[in-house]
């Protein structure tokens, strides 16, 4: 979208961790609206109300109508103070995803929930981590946007994400919109740590906001592996064998390959992985020396991937591919192409110029090829209005997921792919 926001109102908002397959938002009670903490009981008044919501309104939560909730586990803000109550939704007795509930009455009363595994179920190996380590286990931490951690000092953290160390503000400043007023917490103050700051484009409606996740499942998230360098021409380096041009396939094949191996699950594994790859980086026309590619080879190289690949078929490649590609490039995109991508499990190529990091620090990317595969979006409270915050991607730099700020670029365009 030529995307960079412009803030016209800043919400600092809760937002959220990156395991949920789908969050959402509702209508629903408020804790009463005065300063102090909300106690386990008000908490699971308002995770039950929740619950009986989001079976009622939210596609793909029917089974949680006849729920039940675990006890709450309970989160800190890094000062002691308590930042919010984490229920378990037990479906038939299994755990079936969480409801994470504010346990500070200036807070939303819905900070997050969704199908996901609850971030607590970590917090065992976290503390085996933490404990082999030397360190001092304390509270379990959140403070705001991809923020679980279990305390080991009065600065750090070990996040219950990536398992690395993090450090941890002193001081926290939150601002939320309110029927009446901005609303801050005396107790924590300004801070120059990451920022939980959703900036919108509208002044919008007195009104509080929760946060709404959706992940696509079976995407891969991978890198290029197979060296470059050889003497062996294309297509007979195809696979896990040394490559004719540099050691990296290029971003955008690789990008491609993980949308291709999300329709075609069979071509998951290590050889075809490669193999996906090497295709793409032919079908792309993809500069041999430098690893580089414009959007319009991209799209012609995913809708001829299937052609190269029936031709390769039988002496080169063995397995099938079921599928006809066609992509399409957006210069000019908005937020909901990304979120209705999303919720129609479309997974999409993301072009970033000048990049910056993703949320966990990794980058910058500059010019650079990902793949979108989610978001985290700041919503209205009936679901009618809803933000970017982050789009979640696979870098193709490694085999981890990543949270990229929307707009943290100079540019970006997409490329949609569908399978027929």
């Amino acid at each position: 979208m030529k995307s960079r926001k412009t803030a016209i109102l800043s919400v600092v908002f809760f937002a959220v961790l990156v395991l949920s397959s789908l969050a959402g938002a509702l209508s629903i009670g408020q804790i009463p609206a005065r300063n102090g903490p909300v106690t386990p009981s008000e908490a699971t008044l308002v995770a039950q109300k929740h619950l009986h919501g989001a079976s009622e309104h939210i596609p793909n939560f029917e089974d949680w109508k006849n729920s039940k909730l675990s006890r709450p586990v309970v989160y800190y803000f890094p000062n002691g103070t308590k930042s919010a109550y984490e229920f378990t939704v037990l479906v038939n007795g299994k755990p079936d995803g969480f409801i994470l509930v504010a346990a500070q009455r200036y807070m939303p009363p819905i900070l997050e929930f969704g199908k996901g595994e609850a971030p607590s179920t970590r917090i065992h190996y976290a503390q085996k981590v933490a404990m082999n380590k030397g360190y001092k286990v304390g509270n379990l931490i959140y403070y705001g946007a991809l923020t679980y951690g279990l305390q080991i000092g009065s600065n750090k953290m070990l996040s219950l994400v990536d398992r690395k160390v993090q450090n941890v503000p002193k001081n926290i400043k939150f601002h939320f919109r309110k029927s009446t007023s901005i609303a801050e917490n005396e107790i924590l103050k300004p801070t120059t740590s990451r920022s939980s700051v959703f900036p919108l484009e509208d002044g919008g409606s007195d009104e509080h906001l929760v946060s709404v996740v959706r992940s696509i499942q079976g995407v891969p998230a991978w890198t290029s592996t197979d060296k470059g360098g050889a003497s062996t021409q294309y297509p007979f380096n195809v696979g896990s064998a040394r490559d004719p041009w540099i050691d990296w396939d290029g971003c955008a094949a690789v990008a491609a390959s993980m949308i291709i191996a999300y329709y075609e699950p069979q071509l998951k594994d290590e050889w075809d992985r490669e193999a996906v790859i090497d295709v793409l980086h032919h079908t792309m026309g993809i500069d041999d020396n430098t690893g580089g590619s414009v959007w319009t080879t991209q799209v012609v190289g995913i809708e001829n991937f299937k052609e190269e690949w029936d031709y390769l078929r039988g002496w080169i490649v063995y397995k099938p591919v079921y599928h006809d590609f066609t992509a399409t490039f957006y210069e000019y995109w908005t937020d909901m192409d990304v979120i209705s991508e999303v919720n129609n499990n479309h997974p999409f190529m993301l072009g970033l110029e000048n990049g910056g990091r993703a949320s966990d620090g990794t980058g910058p990317y500059g010019n650079h090829a990902v793949t979108g595969v989610g978001y985290i979006a700041a919503c209205s409270e009936d679901y009618s209005n809803c933000e970017l915050v982050y789009i979640e991607i696979h870098d193709t730099w490694n085999f981890e997921t990543h949270y990229i700020y929307n707009g943290n670029w100079i540019d970006a365009d997409i490329i949609k792919v569908r399978a027929s």
